[in-house]
């Protein structure tokens, strides 16, 4: 006798979502990651910030506080988020330009500006929109 192997037709997939899309969790922890490297550039920096690093300082707050809300599911908090990035890689330089002359400071700003971009970019994709936008149980 053979045994029976599974289908991999793709229709012959569950019609309910069971679970949290890895891009929103790579998403918090891209955001977490990104505002600790944030922080760490405004404090370690010896010059004044300006107002675009402190944009940036508190883009790292907030990514901070609305990580978990993200990562629990909240549809505002993940539009407030993809905002937050936004400010966040705008605001990058600024965290880098604290500092009066690094390689160091001036390729941190490149990776946190990378980072943001992937944290909204994990944000828009389809599947973690459809989870965010997933009817909770009860209601139909």
């Amino acid at each position: 006798m053979t045994e029976p192997t599974p289908s991999t037709d793709p229709d012959n997939t569950p019609d309910e979502f069971t679970g949290r899309p890895a891009a929103v969790t790579l998403a918090v922890w891209g955001a977490v990651v990104s505002a600790v490297l944030t922080g760490g550039l405004l404090v370690s920096g010896d010059r004044p910030p300006g107002y675009l690093g402190f944009g940036a300082g508190l883009s790292a707050i907030a990514a901070l506080l609305l990580a978990w809300p993200v990562r629990a599911g909240k549809p505002w908090a993940r539009v407030a988020l993809m905002a937050t990035a936004l400010v966040g890689a705008l605001g990058a330089p600024a965290a880098a330009n604290a500092h009066a002359s690094s390689s160091l400071a001036f390729l941190l700003f490149v990776l946190i500006v990378v980072i943001w971009v992937t944290v909204v970019t994990l944000l828009l994709r389809v599947d973690t929109r459809v989870y965010f936008t997933a009817a909770p149980v009860g209601e139909a």
